[in-house]
């Protein structure tokens, strides 16, 4: 390493060092202006300090923390995974109100077809048949726009309070992980090879997108089987530290053998919570343990986007995503909104529980699916795609606080 390297390296330290101290000291600052605070509350400086570091980094030091961010990535898959799948507990799906269910199926639908009629009107270059396929990008796509619907935490849900915690089931949650794996498993190459030295036929190929569903859904129920045996009788403590070993050894499996690790997570969640006898305290423990994800999750797309622009940057591509983030979406929420108040004559916020803050924000889910795709696209698409990631989803940010002040002083 040499001279130059070492400089840059530590002044890049002093960057992040600066950063923290700064966050530090604005979050003890009483009277910050309101743009400081909703900065500070979208998480983006963590991010630019992922950022910072991946850019000063040298060769050798990249190579090692950039093996923890290829493990940080496959865990963040399968967590937020397992969150999604753990929401659909059978025994309180009933919770989930017709109102609702139009609310997100309507905007889902809508969504869809949005993205796709926007991508071919003016995007239609974006599509390269290089990337896996114009049609696997675009259901990722989906799937990543799909994911980014904020998920209900039960704690703040007014009438749907749950004691215990957690988040209500969402059907954009679980599409945008069905769409993203559809998309992500078919840009993704080659398949695997199962051999049964005591069965006919000796050797099972996985190749398909069915065979890659069945195979994740059996491992998943593996997964979600195996943490549950095993944590019975840990203490509450050290719950977290089982469910995530045995997470990370499943996801871990399936990012090797070409499956998809969100899909793993989420069907382990969903067995995990129907099958555990422990259901209480496997919800505490994952929203206890949220806190340090919503950290690190920010961080390694900043480490992962200082790496992808050493390969250039696709305006392009930022427009398109950024266009369906910042338009489409707040547009599309909005719309159904207050197409489903007219509908029921009534208002929305008593039927659905949905605050109109908690509908414009994006959630956090959608920046892991956008790691996945960009641990598959070329450097150029990858940098484009999570900068505007991050971007579109702090200015929805902005967006959803001016907003319902606004509605708040109109209702007031």
């Amino acid at each position: 390493m040499i001279e130059g390297d070492e400089f840059r390296f530590g002044l890049g330290l002093l960057v992040v060092a600066g950063i923290y101290a700064a966050v530090l000291y604005s979050r003890r600052w009483t009277d910050k202006p309101r743009l400081l605070a909703d900065l500070l509350d979208s998480r983006l400086h963590y991010a630019v300090a992922g950022l910072v570091l991946s850019l000063a980094a040298p060769e050798g030091v990249r190579t090692t923390i950039g093996e923890g961010v290829d493990i940080a990535m496959v865990f963040l898959a399968g967590i937020f995974g397992l969150i999604v799948g753990g929401s659909f507990d059978w025994r309180l799906i009933k919770r989930f109100t017709k109102p609702l269910l139009w609310l997100e199926v309507g905007y889902l639908v809508l969504l869809i077809m949005t993205v796709w009629l926007l991508t071919y009107s003016f995007f239609s270059g974006v599509v390269d048949s290089a990337n896996g396929g114009g049609g696997a990008l675009m259901w990722a796509v989906c799937g990543l726009v799909s994911a980014g619907w904020m998920r209900q935490n039960r704690v703040d849900s007014g009438k749907h309070q749950i004691k215990g915690g957690g988040w209500l089931p969402s059907v954009n949650a679980m599409a945008g992980l069905l769409l993203a794996g559809i998309g992500l498993i078919q840009m993704r190459p080659g398949g695997f090879v199962v051999r049964q030295p005591l069965a006919f036929p000796q050797v099972i190929v996985v190749d398909g997108i069915w065979d890659e569903i069945l195979w994740c859904a059996l491992l998943g129920a593996l997964v979600g089987l195996v943490v549950d045996l095993s944590t019975r009788d840990v203490r509450r403590e050290h719950l977290y530290y089982w469910v995530g070993s045995g997470l990370l050894m499943g996801c871990g499996i399936a990012q090797v053998l070409g499956l998809e690790p969100l899909w793993v997570g989420g069907i382990a969640g969903i067995w995990l919570i129907n099958a555990t006898l422990r259901r209480l305290d496997l919800l505490r423990v994952l929203g206890d343990g949220q806190g340090v994800m919503r950290t690190i999750l920010p961080a390694v797309m900043g480490w992962v986007l200082g790496g992808a622009l050493k390969g250039g940057f696709d305006w392009i591509f930022a427009a398109w995503i950024l266009s369906i983030l910042v338009i489409a979406v707040p547009a599309l929420r909005l719309g159904v909104w207050h197409g489903l108040g007219r509908f029921l004559d009534r208002s929305v916020l008593r039927r659905t529980g949905i605050e109109l803050r908690k509908l414009l924000e994006f959630d956090d889910l959608a920046l892991v699916v956008g790691l996945g795709m960009a641990a598959l696209l070329p450097a150029a698409q990858a940098a484009a795609l999570l900068a505007a990631v991050l971007l579109g989803q702090w200015l929805l940010h902005l967006v959803a606080v001016l907003a319902a002040e606004k509605f708040a002083r109109v209702t007031g």
